[in-house]
């Protein structure tokens, strides 16, 4: 008895859910058969860090909710909650290690720190935006604690 192997044409691919993704223009791996709420719900991981200026914790809390909310239901925000999560404990390691280290270095950790979070609040404005775009968003300078 033959079995059929599927084909998978130049940048295609099949995402786990069954619906196919492609490479965008961007060099990013697209999903087309994406829902609106998987877009929304991945949109609003990356934008849910901004709550802190409300209520501190809720910067960790609040992207945490939403991850465990989806994650089992669609690969798509899974992914993307994952990533999240590495940025906000990479965060913590790198602000909490600048906050000790700065005060042997005279300052120099503070510096690092700085850069790194005004950077990582750029990325968390491109991953919103990727997500809103149905495409996979990976963090630049981050440590992957969840794979």
């Amino acid at each position: 008895m033959a079995v059929a192997n599927p084909t998978v044409e130049p940048n295609t691919a099949v995402s786990n859910n069954g619906a196919g993704a492609s490479q965008g223009s961007n060099g990013r791996l697209r999903d087309s058969g994406l829902s609106d709420a998987d877009r929304h719900f991945g949109v609003a991981m990356h934008l849910s860090p901004f709550s802190f200026v409300i209520v501190g914790p809720l910067a960790f809390l609040a992207p945490l909710i939403l991850w465990l909310i989806r994650k089992d239901t669609s690969t798509f925000n899974d992914d993307h909650g994952r990533e999240l999560m590495n940025v906000l404990l990479t965060a913590l390691a790198v602000c909490g290690g600048g906050f000790i280290a700065g005060f042997l270095t005279f300052g120099l950790a503070w510096l690092a720190a700085a850069v790194w979070l005004i950077v990582n609040t750029i990325n968390l404005i491109r991953g919103a935006v990727a997500a809103g775009n149905g495409e996979y968003f990976r963090y630049p300078m981050t440590i992957r604690f969840i794979t």
